[in-house]
């Protein structure tokens, strides 16, 4: 299958009306219940419009196709992951060591990718590149590199002396390399995520860009 980094279809108009966006919430929750509980070939205009209680016709007027549907459950999946993660971090991030960091960032990595997959797992892998880990936090940001960033100013914290070029390439290389790595693990067997030794092996990893060189 074609890993697309494009943005998948989205909502025809965004709902300005109260009513409107109760409507467009009841689609997504009902797709995401749908998704959840019967699986993606389950999702139709028909399951929907039963699940939801929105009239086809109106589900239309908002929703281009189904997979603009899946895409806002996706989107809302990742703003409320996000939302929840970012509420732990404030409170820890400026004080917490290198390996506490590190975990957080891991386990956030493995509770999302998992999230998606058990949404529709065939279309996180068609959309992996747009829903990605690290586009998902910039799009939450709304700043590009924001998820770069963050990394790079938790790790001068902890190596004061290292160049911002050396800053940079670490948190690209680690950061890229979890989100890379957990992907593919969890896409090709979804239960690794049950095993603490997935934890354990991409903690190891993450850890390894700041150990000496044995070169």
């Amino acid at each position: 299958m074609v890993t697309d980094s494009s943005s998948p279809a989205g909502l025809r108009r965004e709902p300005k009306q109260e009513r409107s966006r109760r409507m467009v919430l009841a689609v997504e929750q009902a797709a995401r219940k749908i998704l959840l509980d019967a699986g993606s070939d389950a999702l139709t205009t028909t399951s929907l419009e039963l699940v939801s209680g929105v009239p086809k016709a109106s589900i239309y007027q908002y929703f281009p196709s189904l997979d603009a549907v899946k895409a806002e459950v996706f989107r809302h999946e990742i703003k409320q992951h996000f939302e929840d993660w970012s509420a732990r971090l404030e409170s820890k991030w400026n004080t917490m060591g290198l390996a506490e960091g590190l975990a957080m960032i891991v386990d956030s990595t493995i509770k999302l990718q998992s999230a998606l997959i058990d949404l529709d797992a065939g279309f996180y892998q068609s959309h992996s590149g747009y829903f990605g880990v690290w586009t998902a936090y910039d799009s939450y940001s709304d700043q590009h590199d924001a998820g770069a960033d963050l990394l790079k100013e938790f790790f001068a914290r902890h190596y004061p002396t290292m160049t911002a070029a050396d800053l940079d390439l670490r948190a690209q290389a680690m950061g890229r390399a979890v989100e890379q790595t957990s992907y593919h693990i969890l896409r090709d067997n979804p239960d690794y995520r049950h095993q603490p030794l997935l934890r354990e092996l991409l903690l190891s990893m993450a850890l390894s860009f700041f150990l000496p060189s044995l070169i």
